[in-house]
């Protein structure tokens, strides 16, 4: 099914036809806004030029139309778009590499169309505020290399330089846009317009394979690949022109000494492209760029005249007044303010080299505009309005066109056609309707027009489902693939607490290599990597304890959280026994309880929801973005549960804005279609609106019956809807603790779901449980308490975590420092410039009408909105709508906006004394910006005439620090280690934590429940294995400490005797596919790392080589394997009491001979039990 013969079905009419004529004169016509992308694909369909530009008002119109033309042009039609910097221009910050590539890609689109004109048509689709900024012209001539399979043009040198000019940044782990890592013949880089980073493996300079790799787990993809472009991440690159003026300027502008420095050595600063004007030797419009025939479309052309103008006013009070301001550092130095300015919208037209055509809804009354005989479709909003409109239409002879984006959507109208007997039919190929038949066609339209004169109507969505089609970045996307293991380098800084398993609390100081020796007069000699730590002395007075951990022992090290800054132990002292015994026992109490707590809920009956339905893949198929790994993974387990018989009680720890929400949307709608009702609690009123809109667009095409609940309602509203829920009517009721209250009967519940659990207190949660026996509970939060974590970690509650940040979303740049008042202004204001809007959070109802009126002053030109929690029900309501619906641009309120909210046009968070509030509700305040394709900024600021406390200023510089996506579970394990981590699950626990570290902690917790289940691993935990072999991981195989860190500690972890059987030769296919062939040394590593798993599970304590001999203890030998002993082993000797077996050596071996020798005598002496299943 498509679109795209649309275009010329509508040229049939002739006042479209004339219209479509303009392409070569030019001029303004006014058309109904859904006929303006089937007026531009007319436009670039027709014209003789390769190239159609479309100017849109804002970044946003732009992305919806560009997605509206993918589905309506021709075959052989590019449709590309020409995106704005997410940054200002004189902001010491880069755009994102995805930005920077998508406007290279356009601009030598354009570039090329009017040097050697391609096979098919091009239209490059922008904002005015893209076009509005110069360019270098540079950047359209620029030739990026292509990696193909079996190209050997260029050396791996060539590469790694070409890589370091387009200014991708050299890391150890590629895990971001624009970075690369080299590792011996291996080239891991991350291409900005690649779905997945891309692994390049040679064999001398040829490129032997070229596969995708995940960023998650660091695992190449099955996914062929042939070739990938390689584009430069940065718009300005250091050439030798750049850095001479750079290295020229520095001594003129002292200010900007640093980054001219940096740029003058070629080293790729931050913000770099701000310094353009001063750097490059020109600065052009980028429409000179287009080529001569080019055919201009501006859509909306007032508000893209007001736009200009105003962007071009506030940018050039930016370059004058805010330079300091804005980037929060002292500098006096002038930028080249003309060089910088922002252009007019007369500079962009009259420098476009071809015909400008300027639509509009509007007409603006003038004789030059033509307006054909097209008309936007009136509906007043009846349930069956449209359906009678369509049947009008059919028996009166027009042709009728009805246009859906999903394949489910295209189904489900033709069925409600049928249903109301009107012919129809869904088109397949080309649009030819047929005399009395409705074509049904699949595509993307934002609304639906009539040609009244050549009789043809077209519907899109909004009319026929009362929903406009959002924007849709999933088109032409591969959806991610799941994530299997997840890659978490283990990073030890020098000073940092580590809890060892025997000896407790430490202090890493580093990774060391040393040589250890068997002893005795042939000693054989060995090199090995330790972790050193450091301990109490023993004595006072003695300088501190050391331990060299063995690196194939790191299974034993976690991390501590638990207090600030512990006591260190001392080795092998009986403080840290008692610790661990006292935190033992009363952790086998917990244990009791909690498998009491599981066992009740997998004996309670549930509901067993059956499988997905045609409907709930239309519903997830209309997602409009594209699912992150973690957000499928979570989907699958929730659908698991949902369809198993035993009650769902699962945790989503999501970040803020990871997608929390639509699991929700799905596992409702999966309860709703087998008649069960959902309730979704959330903690406030203004929670509740947003999510009741979320919800009623995802099920606007469903007869799903949605009703809130919340002091928005009126009593006559809330009465109805609790007679639904009593008599069954009502299938998804979202509201806030109200729901718990006695009066609320549910006819027939199915599942519960609680957003923001962390926000509702014990007495909640205990009403919760008399509600939910026998029901479904998905609980979602972005910082989970402690409490909640803990029940989750230890497998009462089945958790999924949200740890993969949504497409194109950018860390939020947090800034702490005193408040004032130029700052706020300049933040604001570049805001404003972004089209974006402000959240300025002020904790005092008293006087924040006092601080609104100064902000109003401070700057005259923002629309400044109050909401707090003590404004009556209806003008809290109507002033949040208000914002929604960006009618304001700034809102002044309390942390009433904390919990949840999503305004993704809200850009920019002020905090007005940020050192009263917690870590969590700090973290939350931040999650309710940068939730979509610009860039966030936070402000906390304090008040500057009052000192900050230590614990305040210790949780500013957590949040200054923990910027990057994903961190709301690092905040809340932070939260707990600053609170001191006691009373989890009662006041008995205190203490427990902090004395062994929150990680020993849980595991031990793990242990006890492990062992009232009876399912513990047979055999000793603690071995000690030392033969005289070199395994080890050596620097030229993986050169990053932190990376080998990791390789070791999942080689300790794949020896531990609850592994999964086969874990270690997984890791081996990971070491082959990230690091290339695996040397001897890590062979061995492998050998001996599968060698202690056998160990393990067969009870020895030591596995040693001593002298000429091999020493081991373990269980006491029978007669029959001391016989066995000695007739094997002729000079072995066997000491009963001490369980000791001493077995000479064989006279020569290799290390793997070695290794494969002792794995024989263990076979022989220590056999693997016989399962009873083996015996049958």
């Amino acid at each position: 099914m498509s679109l795209n013969t649309l275009t010329s079905w509508l040229r049939d009419d002739e006042g479209f036809e004339e219209a479509t004529d303009l392409r070569h004169s030019g001029g303004s016509v006014v058309l109904p806004p859904g006929a303006w992308t089937p007026y531009i694909a007319s436009v670039a369909a027709a014209a003789t030029a390769t190239v159609t530009v479309v100017v849109c008002p804002t970044g946003r119109e732009s992305d919806q139309l560009r997605d509206q033309l993918r589905s309506l042009v021709e075959p052989g039609t590019t449709v590309l778009d020409f995106p704005a910097w997410e940054t200002l221009p004189h902001e010491r910050l880069s755009p994102h590499a995805e930005t920077v590539a998508r406007r290279r890609s356009a601009l030598r689109a354009l570039r090329q169309a009017s040097s050697a004109p391609r096979g098919g048509s091009v239209i490059v689709v922008s904002s005015i505020r893209a076009l509005v900024q110069p360019v270098n012209p540079a950047i359209a001539d620029f030739k990026s290399l292509v990696a193909r399979k079996g190209d050997s043009g260029h050396s791996l040198e060539d590469w790694t330089s070409y890589l370091i000019h387009a200014a991708y940044n050299r890391v150890d782990l590629v895990t971001r846009r624009g970075e690369f890592a080299l590792r011996g013949g291996i080239l891991d880089v991350f291409p900005p317009l690649a779905e997945h980073p891309v692994r390049l493996d040679f064999f001398g300079s040829e490129i032997e394979s070229l596969s995708y790799f995940t960023v998650s787990d660091q695992r190449s993809l099955a996914e062929p690949l042939s070739e990938v472009a390689l584009e430069p991440v940065r718009e300005m690159l250091l050439d030798e022109g750049v850095r001479h003026r750079a290295s020229q300027l520095a001594d003129e502008y002292p200010g900007l000494g640093g980054m001219l420095t940096k740029i003058s050595e070629g080293i790729p600063t931050e913000g770099m492209e701000s310094l353009q004007p001063l750097l490059v030797e020109r600065l052009v419009s980028p429409s000179t760029l287009f080529p001569e025939d080019t055919v201009v479309v501006e859509v909306s052309w007032q508000k893209v005249a007001a736009r200009a103008e105003s962007l071009r006013h506030t940018n050039r009070e930016f370059l004058h007044a805010a330079w300091e301001a804005a980037a929060m550092v002292e500098s006096a130095a002038p930028i080249d303010l003309d060089a910088g300015d922002f252009l007019s919208r007369e500079e962009v037209r009259d420098s476009a080299p071809g015909p400008w055509i300027s639509i509009d809804s509007l007409d603006a009354g003038t004789d030059s505009i033509y307006r054909p005989d097209i008309n936007p479709i009136a509906l007043r909003g009846g349930v069956d309005e449209v359906w009678e409109l369509i049947a009008g239409a059919i028996s009166e002879g027009q042709d009728v066109l009805c246009v859906a984006a999903g394949h489910g959507l295209v189904e489900r109208t033709a069925h409600l056609l049928g249903e109301r007997g009107v012919p129809h039919r869904v088109e397949e190929g080309a649009i030819a309707p047929a005399q009395g038949v409705v074509s049904v066609v699949q595509g993307v339209l934002m609304e639906g027009f009539s040609l009244p004169s050549s009789q043809k109507l077209v519907l899109s969505e909004k009319e026929l489902y009362g929903k406009a089609v959002s924007a849709s970045p999933r088109t032409g996307r591969t959806l991610a693939a799941k994530r299997t293991a997840v890659v978490d380098p283990l990073q030890l800084a020098t000073g940092d607490y580590v809890v060892h398993d025997t000896h407790g609390v430490g202090r890493f100081i580093e990774v060391a290599t040393r040589e250890i020796s068997t002893g005795g007069r042939d000693a054989m000699k060995s090199e090995r990597e330790f972790v050193l730590i450091e301990y109490a002395p023993s004595k006072r007075g003695s300088p501190p304890d050391r331990l060299f951990v063995p690196t194939d022992q790191l299974s034993q090290l976690s991390h501590y959280a638990g207090s600030d800054s512990p006591a260190l132990s001392k080795m092998g002292g009986s403080d840290w026994s008692a610790t661990k015994g006292k935190a033992r026992k009363a952790v086998r109490e917990l244990a009791i309880d909690l498998v009491k707590l599981y066992s009740a809920r997998m004996s309670a009956p549930g509901y067993a929801f059956g499988p997905d339905t045609p409907w709930q893949r239309e519903l997830e198929e209309a997602f409009p973005f594209v699912e992150t790994p973690d957000q499928l993974t979570t989907i699958d387990e929730v659908k698991a549960d949902m369809e198993r018989p035993i009650p769902m009680d699962r945790l989503i720890a999501g970040d803020v804005g990871f997608g929390k929400t639509e699991i929700a949307v799905r596992a409702a709608f999966k309860a709703v279609q087998e008649g069960k009702q959902v309730v979704i609690i959330a903690p406030t009123t203004l929670l509740v609106k947003q999510h009741m809109e979320t919800f009623q667009e995802r099920y606007a095409p469903f007869p799903v019956n949605l009703r809130a609940l919340s002091r928005f309602q009126s009593a006559t509203e809330a009465k109805s809807t609790m007679a639904g829920l009593a008599d069954g009517s009502v299938d998804v009721v979202i509201g806030t603790h109200r729901l718990l209250g006695k009066s609320v009967v549910f006819k027939d519940l199915g599942l519960i779901v609680i957003d923001e659990e962390q926000r509702f207190g014990v007495e909640h949660k205990d009403l919760l449980k008399s509600l939910k026996v026998n029901v479904d509970v998905l609980a979602m939060s972005a910082t989970p308490i402690p409490r909640t974590l803990e029940m989750a970690v230890t497998g009462i509650r089945e958790m999924s975590t949200l740890a993969t940040p949504p497409e194109a979303r950018h860390p939020i740049l947090t800034f702490v420092g005193p408040y004032n008042d130029a700052q706020v202004v300049a933040a604001i204001r570049r805001e404003l410039l972004r089209e974006g809007q402000v959240f300025f959070v002020h904790n005092r109802v008293s006087s924040i009408n006092r601080v609104a009126a100064h902000l109003q002053e401070l700057v005259p030109e923002a629309r400044v909105a109050v909401a707090h929690g003590q404004m009556g029900e209806a003008d809290l309501e109507s002033v949040m709508v208000d914002f929604w619906e960006r009618r304001f641009d700034v809102l002044v309120s309390t942390t009433i906006i904390e919990t949840g909210l999503d305004v993704t046009n809200a850009n920019t968070l002020i905090v007005d004394r940020a050192e009263r509030y917690g870590l969590s509700q700090l973290h939350q305040l931040r999650g309710r910006v940068g939730r979509g394709r610009e860039r966030g900024y936070a402000y906390l600021l304090y008040d500057p005439e009052i000192p900050v406390g230590e614990t305040a200023h210790d949780r500013l510089a957590t949040l200054a620090a923990t910027t990057d996506l994903g961190g709301g579970t690092r905040i809340a394990l932070k939260d707990l280690e600053m609170r001191g981590a006691g009373n989890l699950l009662g006041a008995e626990q205190a203490g427990h934590i902090a004395g062994v570290g929150f990680d020993l902690y849980l595991r031990m917790v793990s242990e006890a429940i492990a062992t009232f289940r009876d399912d513990v691993a047979p055999g000793q935990t603690e071995l000690r294995l030392e033969l005289p072999v070199d395994a080890r991981i050596p620097l030229d195989y993986i050169d990053s400490e932190r990376l080998r860190l990791e390789m070791y500690q999942k080689l300790s972890a794949s020896a531990a005797p609850t592994s999964v059987e086969g874990a270690t030769d997984e890791l081996m296919e990971e070491m082959v596919d990230r690091y290339g062939a695996i040397p001897q040394p890590v062979d061995t590593l492998v050998s001996i790392t599968k060698l202690r798993k056998v160990a393990m599970t067969r009870g020895l304590g030591e596995v040693m080589v001593m002298g000429n001999k091999l020493r081991l203890v373990g269980p006491p030998l029978p007669d029959s394997l001391q016989v066995r002993l000695a007739r094997l082993y002729p000079k072995s000797n066997y000491v009963a009491p001490a369980r000791v077996a001493l077995i000479p050596l064989p006279e020569e071996y290799s290390d793997l001979a070695l290794v494969a020798w002792v794995e024989g005598v263990l076979d022989a002496l220590y056999p693997a039990p016989i399962t009873a299943g083996a015996a049958d």
